[in-house]
């Protein structure tokens, strides 16, 4: 049988069925973000899941921000799995969920993830979709009888893995420190 865990870029063993909060490294995170692609690669170009959270913790409200950079941080050890297909994988879920909540433990956030960081993400999937698919998303059974939540204001770029690393870490710095001083007061 195969030891429980993966070798990360940094050389760390991360065993994902009982992580540790050491074992996390946004180093490590940020890579792997950054080259795995949104909507399992049928996107009409390269769309990390790096930017994905970049631009919405930008669209986030302060108090969400550092959470919605994070929100997706399980998937640099376990990898993105579309939505329609996670659905049928409860035990996916319930690792994306013991890795999800010892991360945010391990950066003082809310876990679970407030209901705001969930629905932003809705808003980004929507309108990430109806920049990047062909069908622009609106034949989706999600919506149901509604129309996608799409932001105009916002276009997804597809930035290259290198540049969508080095903004996600940037955000990381600026909002972990913010997040610290808000602690702090």
């Amino acid at each position: 049988m195969i030891e429980p865990y993966i070798e990360t870029v940094s050389g760390k063993k991360f065993f994902f069925l009982d992580p540790k909060e050491e074992d996390f490294d946004i180093e490590d995170i940020a890579h792997a973000l950054s080259l795995n692609c949104r909507y399992t690669g049928h996107c009409d170009r390269f769309y990390s899941v790096a930017e994905h959270c970049w631009h919405m913790s930008r669209m986030a409200p302060d108090n969400l921000a550092f959470a919605s950079l994070l929100h997706d941080g399980s998937e640099a050890y376990i990898t993105d799995i579309a939505s329609p297909i996670k659905q049928y994988l409860p035990e996916y879920n319930k690792l994306e969920d013991l890795i999800l909540s010892r991360l945010f433990k391990k950066y003082g956030l809310e876990y679970p993830m407030s209901p705001g960081v969930k629905h932003l993400d809705m808003v980004m999937l929507s309108t990430e979709a109806y920049y990047l698919l062909k069908s622009k998303g609106s034949t989706w059974s999600l919506w149901g009888n509604k129309r996608p939540p799409v932001q105009h204001d916002f276009r997804p770029i597809g930035f290259d893995p290198k540049t969508a690393k080095e903004l996600f870490l940037h955000r990381f710095y600026e909002l972990k420190k913010q997040h610290e001083l808000f602690r702090i007061n």
